[in-house]
């Protein structure tokens, strides 16, 4: 939302247990995982690993609709939802990236979207591989999540005069299914979308901002 492009970074090795297949959603129990096995060995990049199941999402699209079924946005766009899960796909890379330009549409997001591969000349790992992409588009600023911020190195982006700015972020409450379950903050966005349609894109605003790495000021 805050960036002029927005790059799906495909050429980095999968990381097992993290949410590169998964993400989380509410269920009577509370936080629950929704998972895409895959067929993966050590050194695959993201763009190479396969689902071990073409179908699997049709076992997800079941748990959405058991959870989600009464929501104002399950009812405004379960066609779409069923379609977009139940599609046979091979690689977990197509799925990953229909499933986030599907929100980033019900979000009403414009920003361009690339994939690092289609990038020309850019190399190296972790924080120089990210530089690279900076440069490669000629960037003045590069939004971070604190998650990076163990492996990004200020230096490589001063040389290239590319501030770094660290996002700031305190997840909102809003109307969720299981109330009696409490507030369950941090789910994937389409907790937000399917039970907040008409005001996601505005929590989502209010719930952070950027400031500069404690380094660049």
């Amino acid at each position: 939302m805050s960036a002029d492009v927005f790059v799906y970074l495909d050429v980095v090795q999968f990381s097992k247990n993290g949410v590169q297949n998964r993400n989380q959603i509410k269920t009577q129990e509370g936080a629950a995982w929704l998972t895409l096995p895959i067929k993966h060995h050590l050194g695959q990049t993201l763009a190479e690993v396969q689902l071990a199941e073409s179908s699997c999402g049709i076992k997800h699209w079941r748990t959405l609709q058991a959870n989600y079924a009464r929501t104002p946005g399950f009812i405004r766009w379960k066609t779409e939802l069923e379609e977009l899960l139940t599609q046979p796909s091979q690689l977990l890379l197509d799925v990953a990236i229909a499933s986030v330009d599907w929100m980033l549409e019900k979000l009403q997001i414009k920003t361009r979207v690339i994939k690092s591969s289609a990038l020309e000349g850019v190399s190296g790992q972790a924080s120089k591989l990210v530089a690279g992409i900076c440069k490669t588009l000629e960037a003045t600023s590069y939004l971070t999540g604190t998650g990076a911020l163990s492996y990004l190195e200020v230096n490589d982006f001063e040389e290239i005069r590319c501030d770094l700015l660290v996002q700031k972020w305190k997840s909102l409450e809003y109307e969720q299914v299981y109330p009696q379950k409490g507030f369950v903050p941090d789910l994937s966005t389409l907790d937000l979308l399917l039970n907040c349609p008409d005001t996601a894109c505005e929590i989502i605003s209010s719930s952070g901002g950027w400031e500069p790495h404690p380094l660049n000021q």
